[in-house]
């Protein structure tokens, strides 16, 4: 019984509509001669309005990437050491120089960076394009590299108070595939940045230090 009830509530609610709306129609005056062809010139005229309105702006690169060009520099350069030889764990000097600069419109800083391992014959010449922009959808940096000896990494990192810590996952080069960790300290312009760097090769089981070194403007 409550099933029939509803059902005809429900048609006669329909059937109220239905004649509103039918009344409502009778009532509406004619439109004169010609209108009909004047509200289509004036759709068509909308229709061109909104066909040239809808191109946007571009979003604007995020204004982290302009403070961390401004707190890193356009040009450092770096002291310190990186484990070599054979068995990737003897100390060698290593000096490297970075430039950067704001690249693909603005949305990401690019950093080149040439560098040195060692002396004389055994001397080993790095170089490393790398990438790096603030995604605000997860309020971290992502960043990619790619180095002279077939690696790459592609990692993300937190930046507060000075303070850079980043993770990544590393792919081909010397050292094959496995993972990163990057630790840069900056909270102290005058000492410059200090930093040091991680890798592992089980998956994170172990890690042992690569480098470590001592950037300046």
């Amino acid at each position: 019984m409550k099933r029939i009830s509803i059902t005809l509530v429900s048609i006669v609610a329909m059937t109220g509509a239905l004649s509103s709306l039918a009344l409502g129609q009778a009532k509406q005056t004619p439109p004169a001669a010609g209108s009909g062809a004047g509200s289509a010139k004036a759709a068509g005229s909308a229709a061109g309005s909104a066909a040239q309105a809808a191109p946007t702006a571009p979003p604007k690169p995020p204004t982290e990437l302009k403070d961390m060009m401004k707190q890193m520099g356009t040009r450092s350069n770096c002291t310190g050491i990186a484990m070599g030889g054979a068995d990737m764990k003897t100390e060698m000097k290593f000096k490297s120089t970075t430039t950067r600069k704001a690249d693909v419109d603005g949305w990401w800083i690019h950093e080149s960076m040439t560098g040195t391992m060692g002396q004389g014959k055994t001397m080993v010449k790095f170089k490393m394009e790398s990438y790096m922009t603030w995604d605000a959808k997860i309020s971290k940096w992502r960043t990619v590299g790619l180095m002279n000896d077939g690696a790459a990494s592609v990692g993300t990192a937190d930046f507060a108070n000075g303070k850079w810590e980043g993770t990544a996952d590393t792919y081909g080069g010397m050292m094959g595939n496995g993972k990163f960790r990057d630790h840069g300290d900056m909270s102290d312009p005058k000492a410059g940045m200090k930093m040091w760097g991680e890798a592992s090769m089980d998956g994170g089981k172990t890690w042992g230090k690569v480098y470590e070194l001592t950037c300046k403007k």
